[in-house]
């Protein structure tokens, strides 16, 4: 599926909302994935990752370093 966590496969919930005055209507909670660049087998992958397992620390983020540009002297 599409909004499913890679790490711990958390998906959408389906049920009702309820009014006060008890109508039901369909309504979906949705996980709060994100997208995070880690190491996974020595390579670089991108996968969606709910933050509770990013909070948790399942996964580490892949920092990116900055490559450092020459000085130009005078």
């Amino acid at each position: 599926m599409a909004r499913t966590c890679d790490v711990c496969g958390k998906s959408p919930m389906y049920g009702n909302k309820i009014s006060k005055s008890f109508n039901h209507t369909h309504r979906t909670w949705r996980p709060n994935l994100l997208k995070i660049k880690t190491e996974l087998g020595g390579t670089t992958a991108t996968i969606k990752v709910c933050t509770r397992c990013l909070r948790s620390g399942f996964i580490t983020k892949k920092v990116r370093v900055p490559k450092e540009t020459p000085v130009a002297e005078k």
